[in-house]
């Protein structure tokens, strides 16, 4: 597997590390064409929103663009902290034309906030030859949307995280396989 670094800002410095109790996620939901609603094909790896959380899609691939948003419920972190996604990894089989791209776009928002909303994009471009392979795309931001402070219930909130491929030009197609969110916590 090749692995892309594709940084698109500057990481901000670890603000704190995770709380002694993280969070363990109650409930994933999904919804978009890249992961319809009812289709399971989401899978969290780990259960929690720790440093990282790490997800596995079973149907987010295609020619053109899909869209894939996982909503997480969670509860049990200590009291006093908030969480952000800083970063995403997505791990893909590609295929580009030469003179194609794939940009991947990750919004991340807590609905108590949504209007506050993290972006993370990158481009993976195909000048040529004709790129096949097994990657891992990298994107991250420095414009970070925080949780609400936990409280004694230890509830971030609700976060939704989208994931939008797109491709752009001659022809491509993407096979999403799985995603590692980066997380930032901080004392509140």
């Amino acid at each position: 597997m090749r692995s892309l670094a594709l940084l698109t800002a500057a990481l901000p410095a670890l603000i704190a590390a995770a709380p002694e109790h993280v969070p363990r996620i109650t409930s994933l939901r999904i919804s978009g064409t890249g992961c319809p609603n009812n289709s399971g094909s989401v899978k969290s790896t780990n259960g929690v929103l720790a440093d990282t959380a790490t997800f596995t899609f079973g149907q987010l691939r295609g020619e053109d663009t899909d869209n894939c948003e996982i909503h997480i419920q969670s509860t049990g972190a200590s009291e006093g902290w908030q969480v952000a996604v800083k970063e995403v990894a997505y791990q893909s089989n590609v295929a580009l034309k030469p003179g194609s791209q794939l940009d991947t776009i990750t919004s991340a928002f807590w609905s108590e906030a949504a209007a506050d909303t993290s972006v993370m994009r990158t481009s993976l471009t195909c000048a040529g030859p004709e790129l096949k392979d097994s990657v891992t795309i990298r994107s991250s931001t420095s414009d970070l949307s925080w949780s609400k402070c936990t409280g004694a219930d230890g509830n971030p909130g609700i976060l939704n995280v989208n994931a939008r491929p797109v491709v752009q030009g001659n022809a491509g197609s993407y096979d999403f396989k799985q995603v590692t969110w980066g997380l930032v916590w901080r004392k509140c």
